[in-house]
C-alpha cells in the first residue's frame, strides 16, 4: 500500500471583527463596521480599548452626506420625510384586543392613521415636481439615484442635482437651520 498523506492543518484568518452577520455582497448592503466607542469621563473623549468592532446598517441618504453628496440640511430632510413616510407604515398593535379601554373612542386607530398620513402629505407637498422620482427612489424606497433609468451612467448628475433641489425645497418647506457644511 502507498503512503497515505498527511492532511495540512488549517488556519483559519483572524477575524478582527466580533459577530457582524454573514459578509455576503447582498447582506453587506448598506452596511458599515466601525469601532464601538464608549464615552470616558475621565478622558473626555470616546475610546474603544479593546477594538471591538460593530456592524451598522445606513440608508443611501446618510451615504451620500459621508460622501459629500448633500448637506447637512438636506440629510435633516431627508430624515424627517422618511420617518414620516415610515410612520404611514406602521399598523394597529396585534394585542389590540386584549387591551382594554387603551383608547377612548373605537375609530382612534383610523384617526391615527389619518393624522400620520396628512403629516407626510404635508411635508411631501414642498417636493417640486422634477423631484419628487428621485425623491421617492432615494428617500422613500432607498435605492441609488441609478436605479432611475432617466438617471443612469451619465445623467447621475442631473439625478442628483434633481434629489438636491428636492431636498432644499423640502427643508425649506419645514424651516430647518441653514448648515455650515455646503
Amino acid at each position: 500500500m502507498g503512503k497515505r498523506r498527511k492532511k495540512k492543518a488549517v488556519t483559519l484568518a483572524k477575524h478582527d471583527c466580533l459577530n457582524v452577520g454573514p459578509q455576503t455582497a447582498a447582506a453587506r448592503q448598506g452596511l458599515i463596521i466601525e469601532d464601538a466607542k464608549m464615552w470616558d469621563e475621565e478622558k473626555g473623549k470616546y475610546v474603544n480599548p479593546n477594538g471591538v468592532k460593530r456592524a451598522r446598517r445606513i440608508d443611501l441618504c446618510e451615504s451620500y452626506h459621508k460622501r459629500g453628496k448633500i448637506t447637512d440640511r438636506q440629510r435633516n430632510a431627508a430624515t424627517k420625510l422618511r420617518d414620516a413616510w415610515e410612520a404611514t407604515m406602521q399598523s394597529p398593535p396585534s394585542l389590540n384586543f386584549i387591551q382594554v379601554d387603551s383608547c377612548p373612542k373605537p375609530d382612534q386607530q383610523t384617526a391615527m392613521m389619518i393624522d400620520r398620513i396628512s403629516k407626510f402629505a404635508a411635508i411631501m407637498k414642498h417636493v417640486p415636481k422634477g423631484s419628487k422620482v428621485v425623491i421617492d427612489a432615494v428617500v422613500l424606497q432607498n435605492q441609488s439615484i441609478g436605479y432611475l433609468k432617466i438617471y443612469r451612467a451619465y445623467k447621475f448628475g442631473k439625478g442628483l442635482a434633481a434629489l438636491q433641489d428636492g431636498l432644499d425645497a423640502v427643508a425649506d418647506g419645514l424651516d430647518l437651520p441653514k448648515s455650515a457644511n455646503k
